[in-house]
């Protein structure tokens, strides 16, 4: 009886253990499934990870309006020299372009622009809203001083549309970086005459606009959570600041004929400017 029951408990023994290796054994099996799965997901991810990288960049862009654009691949702080020159050349004509009409086709029904309000020493005087608008592609601390000049500088006859100008460019320099040590800032230089057509005179006053300009790359504002403004003037801000670009210096040209309008940087000091002269007002 004894014999039997040890040899019942041997059995016992070894068949607890065959279990258990049992179990290791199909732990182990799973655990190399798994493995196999994984290195076969991993493998087919990396070939299309490859096959995208070998692809080209798409280089166009179709808008909400249908038109297609060219696009490519910058740095947050790259900006193509077509571009820079580009944002000057526009920002500088809204700017100097004043008239008491808001742009638009020859169909279109003429709507009158009665001017944005800036306060100066002798009063409260206008500047047209194109100008008020291209003052967004300054740097803040530009701006305030920028649009007092436009004030001085801008005859009410331009309100009663008696008075238009125009920027007349003869030259715009390729932008060149201002260190090269330094990514996302350039200068760029201006020759240009603003001409000032007075009605009822055929003679046009021209007066010297020639300037170097820095600009530097800026984060482009993000639409808002709603996908829509809240005001107009939130929307004209963030029109004009897609560029990704501000004026942050708009000096005279060295050796070239002051004028008035001239915001250098917190860091410059500019000469002093003698006030442009403008056809007499028509009374």
């Amino acid at each position: 009886m004894l014999d039997s029951a040890k040899s019942t408990s041997r059995i016992n023994r070894l068949q607890t253990a065959t279990g258990s290796k049992n179990i290791v054994a199909m732990f182990a099996l799973t655990s190399i499934g798994f493995s196999a799965l994984t290195l076969m997901l991993q493998i087919v991810v990396m070939t299309n990870v490859i096959n995208i990288a070998r692809k080209p960049a798409p280089s166009l862009v179709q808008l909400s309006d249908g038109q297609a654009i060219k696009v490519q691949a910058v740095g947050n702080q790259d900006r193509s020299p077509e571009v820079v020159q580009q944002f000057v050349t526009d920002s500088l004509t809204m700017l100097m372009s004043w008239t008491n009409e808001f742009p638009g086709g020859r169909d279109e029904k003429k709507v009158v622009d009665t001017g944005a309000l800036v306060k100066i020493k002798e009063g409260d005087r206008k500047i047209t809203s194109q100008a008020f608008q291209a003052s967004f592609t300054f740097s803040e601390d530009l701006r305030a001083e920028l649009i007092k000049i436009l004030a001085e500088m801008t005859p009410d006859s331009v309100f009663k549309g008696e008075t238009k100008t125009a920027l007349k460019f003869q030259h715009v320099t390729l932008p060149t970086p201002v260190d090269k040590n330094q990514t996302g800032k350039w200068k760029i230089s201006v020759v240009a005459t603003l001409l000032q057509y007075q009605q009822g005179r055929a003679d046009v006053a021209k007066i010297p606009f020639n300037k170097e300009i820095v600009v530097q790359a800026i984060d482009t504002p993000p639409l808002p959570k709603s996908g829509k403004f809240s005001n107009e003037l939130e929307s004209l801000v963030y029109g004009i600041r897609q560029a990704g670009l501000e004026i942050v210096s708009m000096k005279d040209i060295e050796g070239a004929e002051p004028s008035k309008i001239s915001v250098p940087g917190n860091k410059e000091k500019s000469a002093p400017t003698s006030k442009p002269t403008t056809p007499p007002e028509k009374k």
